[in-house]
C-alpha cells in the first residue's frame, strides 16, 4: 500500500500495514539527497565497509553499519523526522535504533534469497515489535535489482500466547509464502516493512551499484531478546536533540562480562539465584567474562553463547533461551544482564555459595539501589514484551 501522508497514518493505512506487512512513503528524499548519500556510501566503502576482506569493485554485498552512522553526513538519515515519525506510528510507541544499515551491492552480486529477519539470536531482529525503514539511494528497478516482498508473509510468524510473560513465536511455514511483489521502490522512497515480512532481492542486470539504507527501529517497550546493538556516546551525539532518544544507554565502555537472573517461579513466589562474590565481597548473579559468538559479523552486542556456557560450567544446567533486560556498569566495562524463568529450576543444586532468595530478602539484604535488585524491578516490570533469544549456534533450532 502507499501512503500520502508524511507524518502521521490514517487508521485505515495502520490497518493495511498491519494486513499486508508494508507501507511505502514516496520522495521522503530528494533525488539529491539520494545521490549524495549513495556517493558518501560508495566512498567510504575501504574506510568503514564490513566485511573488511571484501574489496570494492569485486562483486559482493558491502555494508556500513553500528556506530558508523556517526560519521559526517550519515546520522540525518537516522533521526530524519519524516523516518521517525511513520515509525513511531506504525509501532504505536516511541522507537529505539537497532540498527543503522547501508549497502551498496556491486555489479556481480548474486543478491538474496528468500528470507525474514527475525532471528532470535541478533540484536538487530530479536525484538517482538520492529519494523525496517528501508530507502533506495538507486532505483531498485529490474536494471539495479528491484527489492520483492511477499504482501501478508508477516502473519506467518505467529504468536502463540499473548497473555505470557514472555513471547513465543510459531515457525513459519515457506511454503506458504504469499506471492512476491515488485513495489516499484524508486530512489527517496522509504518502505516501512513489518520486521516479519518475507522479502528478497534478486540479482540485477546493471553495471552500476545499488545502495539503500536498511536501518530497523523497535518498541521501546519491546527489547530486542538478544540485547541492543552497543552505541557510543559519539553515536548518540551525532542524533539531534529530537532524535537522541532512539538510542538508549549510549556507552564508550565495552561490555565485558554476561549474568544470568534466574527465575524459580514454582511455589507462587518467585525466588532468584544469586551466589557469593570473588573474595567475599558480597552477591553476584551468575556469570562472568562474556565473549561475542563467532561469525557474529557487524551485528554485535548478543552474549547469549557465552552466558549459556557460563552456566554450564557454574550451575550445571542449560538454560535453553534468555531474554535481554538491562546494561550496567560493572568494573571497567559493562555488564549485559539478561532473564530467564522457569517453574522447574528450584532443582538446580545449590552449593554453599549459592542461594535462593525472593525479591523481598534481597531488598532486605541489598537494598533497592542494588544492581540486582534493580536487575530484578526491570525483569518484572510491566508493560515489557520479551522474546526468547538464542544463541548463534542455536540457529537452525531456533523454533525449538
Amino acid at each position: 500500500m502507499v501512503a500520502t501522508n508524511k507524518s502521521v497514518f490514517s487508521a485505515q493505512q495502520i490497518a493495511d500495514y498491519q494486513e499486508q506487512g508494508y507501507l511505502i512513503l514516496r520522495n521522503v528524499l530528494s533525488r539529491t539527497e539520494a545521490d549524495d548519500l549513495r556517493k558518501l556510501t560508495r566512498q567510504e566503502l575501504d574506510r568503514l565497509s564490513f566485511p573488511a576482506s571484501l574489496r570494492y569493485p569485486a562483486p559482493g554485498k558491502y555494508t556500513i553499519s553500528g556506530n558508523n552512522f556517526a560519521e559526517p553526513g550519515f546520522a540525518s538519515v537516522v533521526d530524519h523526522p519524516t523516518v521517525v515519525d511513520a515509525v513511531e506510528c506504525l509501532l504505536g510507541e516511541p522507537a529505539h535504533l537497532t540498527a543503522y544499515v547501508a549497502y551498496l551491492r556491486s555489479p556481480g552480486d548474486k543478491g538474496s534469497g528468500a528470507h525474514c529477519d527475525y532471528k532470535r539470536w541478533r540484536p538487530v531482529g530479536s525484538s517482538m515489535n520492529w519494523l525496517f525503514a528501508i530507502i533506495p539511494l538507486t532505483d531498485f528497478s529490474a536494471g539495479y535489482g528491484p527489492l520483492l516482498v511477499s504482501p501478508g508473509s508477516h502473519k506467518l510468524l505467529d504468536v502463540f500466547d499473548k497473555s505470557a510473560r514472555i513471547w513465543d513465536v510459531s515457525r513459519p511455514d515457506a511454503k506458504q509464502l504469499p506471492d512476491f511483489i515488485d513495489p516499484d521502490l524508486q530512489a527517496g522512497d522509504l518502505l516501512l516493512l513489518h520486521g516479519g515480512t518475507w522479502h528478497k532481492a534478486p540479482a540485477g542486470t546493471t553495471q552500476e551499484d545499488r545502495a539503500g539504507i536498511f536501518n530497523k527501529y523497535c518498541g521501546i517497550s519491546s527489547p530486542p531478546a538478544a540485547g541492543y546493538y552497543p552505541y557510543n556516546r559519539a553515536a548518540y551525539e551525532a542524533l539531534s536533540d529530537q532524535g537522541k532518544h532512539l538510542i538508549p544507554g549510549p556507552s564508550d565502555k565495552p561490555i565485558l562480562t554476561t549474568r544470568l537472573l534466574i527465575e524459580d517461579a514454582a511455589n507462587g513466589e518467585s525466588r532468584y539465584l544469586v551466589q557469593e562474590a570473588e573474595g567475599g565481597t558480597g552477591l553476584q548473579l551468575p556469570g562472568g567474562v562474556g565473549w561475542e559468538e563467532e561469525n557474529a559479523g557487524w551485528d554485535v552486542g548478543a552474549r547469549i553463547g557465552s552466558l549459556q556456557s557460563l552456566a554450564q560450567e557454574e550451575l550445571g544446567v542449560e538454560v535453553p533461551w534468555m531474554s535481554y533486560i538491562d546494561d550496567v556498569d560493572e568494573g571497567e566495562g559493562r555488564c549485559r544482564l539478561y532473564g530467564h524463568v522457569d517453574p522447574e529450576l528450584d532443582s538446580v543444586s545449590v552449593g554453599s555459595e549459592q542461594s535462593w532468595l525472593t525479591e523481598g530478602e534481597l531488598l532486605g539484604k541489598l537494598g533497592e539501589s542494588d544492581p540486582i535488585c534493580h536487575a530484578v524491578q526491570s525483569w518484572k516490570r510491566e508493560g515489557v514484551i520479551r522474546g526468547k533469544g538464542k544463541a548463534i549456534s542455536q540457529s537452525k533450532k531456533q523454533f525449538e
